[in-house]
């Protein structure tokens, strides 16, 4: 029996209670309409798993061959579970406590079936605040439907938070020209997905740009004046995703800044049931580097920093919210540490397989509110790194234990066009919803691997997500260095010499070779067992097979950038440029398919032109 996130205590007896036709969902006369939704969730999966559609009624007793569902005091959150011969009792302290034992249940049915073991658990979490936090700005804009479908699976594993980040994929009234061609957020569909994420006992906590980050508003006509830069609104200059991702910050002095500011907010703010909101402010890196480079010298940059921040936090507690900001910026200053609010959460975030424990230990030491922030590592990859993340995700919420950090934020970004898929991230969301509820969960990653393939697919051979950590290995050359060459080559930037791009792709050949023939023989290896995996979780398997083999195809392509763009002329082929070039084009037809099964039109143009920019210049080469 696998359970995620492990419970505090488990026992285990002699006995079974067998699930039989006569059986019943009975919940306790005290119950609410809330805990109407955990019993329907209960009878689904037991629908689902063991064929049996069990009623649901209300009683004041408890009755025999039934599961039986009632509150009683205790911690908020917290629930126990009684497996005896004749009944299943699930007892919550609160709402959110029996949906938790609801799903508890689910996971032991999943794994026993018909014939559930005689057992005792008694569970509470350890950081009242889990969430996840998933990028819908930075090329896909996600269905409402994939939006509840990441609610379900979030809320399976106990995690009671979600916010989407957000630059410019809402449908501001008064912004159409920063949201034309984007496929925005309606405020209906944040309304309807607030609705669904109660149910499921999850806060969906607004998060909205409001500092940097803000390409397509300062890159507009409109408003490109409120950008720090001159000239952000220059037609004449190439798309860049790097370029994207660096500049775009807004002019701190300009006092329509704030106003704009404060005009989203009214917007967006009333949209949401949560009593917080995360004003982002991370990475203003062209702060004080333009118009404000004057009264940066003579000020400093992180007083230009804290100054704007805290107007932003002014207008957010307006609304009786508590703020959320980034801490990256503040970090680097800790000079105005001392003006920060003491009553806003500060988000530390630190994505390498190694964060810096002191980054933790300083926030705690001013006495802030914060949460550990780890990632999922699918941004500028093909295929989450699973190493790395794993071990990020674990050393972050030990800090946070140690420092007595108030939750945890395990977020999936989208960087350079977001051409991860979704499924990729999905083991990551888990492993970190595992940790936050129970630190003290410390199995090793091959064991990890296995319980999130048995619990979530359903895999009986409990391979399913050690071989996407295989997949993720042989990922030599990943979407960052390979957007990094083209965007060089073709527009020029960034600005990188040839001996910087031979250092970049400093590969042996063989290393390419051999990783592009395992991926592909990994992709057959998944194919292999996803005949014993439910069809609900096709879409994930899609997305596993195409990131597969767009890792192989750029492996391959790095070997051709060696051998045709660096000059390095003894460079071994798998493919002749002409070869690759198609392969690419039948890989992002797929691709193109797997995005729209779960995401919008949104920024796909983007990823479709730069796959047959690259397929191009394959059919150049030798002309």
């Amino acid at each position: 029996m696998f359970l995620l996130p492990s419970p505090k205590e488990v026992k285990v007896k002699d006995g079974y209670f067998i699930l039989l036709p006569k059986a019943k969902i009975v919940l306790d006369a005290s119950c609410n309409n809330s805990d109407m939704e955990s019993a329907r969730l209960l009878k689904e999966e037991i629908f689902q798993d063991v064929k049996l559609n069990l009623p649901i009624t209300k009683s004041f007793k408890i009755e025999e061959n039934s599961i039986y569902l009632k509150k009683r005091e205790g911690k908020n959150e917290s629930y126990e579970i009684f497996v005896k011969e004749n009944i299943i009792e699930i007892i919550g302290a609160d709402d959110a406590g029996l949906f938790y034992g609801v799903q508890t249940l689910r996971q032991i049915i999943r794994s026993e079936g018909m014939e559930i073991s005689q057992l005792y658990i008694k569970d509470e979490p350890y950081f009242a605040n889990r969430g996840f936090y998933h990028d819908v700005s930075r090329g896909c804009v996600p269905t409402l439907d994939t939006l509840k479908e990441l609610v379900d699976r979030a809320a399976f594993y106990k995690i009671n938070q979600i916010q989407l980040y957000i630059e410019h994929t809402f449908a501001f009234k008064n912004f159409s020209e920063v949201w034309a061609g984007a496929d925005p957020l309606t405020a209906e569909d944040i309304l309807e997905l607030d609705e669904y994420c109660i149910k499921r006992h999850i806060e969906l906590v607004p998060s909205l740009s409001s500092f940097g980050h803000m390409y397509m508003i300062l890159s507009s006509k409109s408003y490109s004046n409120l950008c720090e830069l001159e000239n952000s609104d220059d037609a004449d200059k190439p798309y860049s995703w790097i370029g994207r991702m660096l500049h775009h910050t807004l002019d701190v002095s300009n006092p329509e800044s704030i106003e704009f500011v404060g005009e989203m907010l009214d917007e967006f703010i009333p949209l949401f049931s949560s009593d917080k909101f995360n004003i982002c402010g991370d990475e203003t890196f062209d702060l004080g580097e333009g118009k404000n480079k004057e009264l940066a010298e003579k000020i400093g940059k992180g007083q230009l920093y804290i100054t704007f921040l805290n107007k932003i936090v002014d207008t957010v507690k307006k609304y009786d919210k508590k703020v959320m900001f980034w801490g990256d910026v503040v970090l680097n200053h800790p000079e105005v540490f001392e003006q920060i609010p003491k009553d806003i959460i500060c988000l530390n975030w630190d994505y390498s397989a190694e964060p810096e424990e002191d980054r933790i230990k300083a926030i705690a030491d001013t006495g802030l509110t914060q949460y550990v922030c780890p990632g999922v590592g699918g941004w500028n990859h093909l295929m989450n790194d699973f190493d790395s993340s794993y071990s990020n995700i674990k050393n972050m919420v030990n800090y946070g234990k140690k420092y007595n950090a108030a939750g945890v934020l395990n977020t999936n970004w989208g960087d350079y066009g977001n051409i991860n898929l979704l499924g990729n991230s999905i083991p990551g969301m888990i492993y970190g919803a595992s940790l936050s509820w129970n630190p003290d969960y410390n199995k090793d990653f091959s064991t990890v691997d296995k319980e999130i393939s048995t619990i979530e697919y359903g895999d009986q051979t409990g391979s399913l997500v050690n071989i996407l950590r295989e997949i993720s290995r042989q990922q030599i050359v990943d979407h960052f260095q390979i957007t990094c060459w083209k965007e060089n080559k073709f527009i020029g930037f960034p600005k990188i010499s040839i001996e910087q791009k031979k250092e970049h792709f400093d590969i042996p050949d063989e290393k390419l070779i051999n990783a592009h023939d395992r991926v592909l023989e990994l992709q057959n290896e998944l194919l292999k067992i996803s005949r014993g995996i439910s069809p609900k979780y096709s879409k994930d398997i899609g997305e596993f097979c195409i990131s597969a083999r767009g890792i192989a195809l750029y492996d391959a392509l790095a070997l051709i950038i060696k051998k045709y763009d660096l000059g390095l002329e003894d460079t071994k082929l798998i493919y002749a440029p002409s070869q690759l070039a198609p392969l690419f084009e039948v890989w992002l037809a797929d691709y193109m398919r797997a995005w729209r099964n779960r995401n919008k039109e949104s920024e796909l143009y983007r990823i479709r032109g730069f796959i047959t920019h690259i397929c191009s210049y394959l059919r150049s080469i030798g002309e």
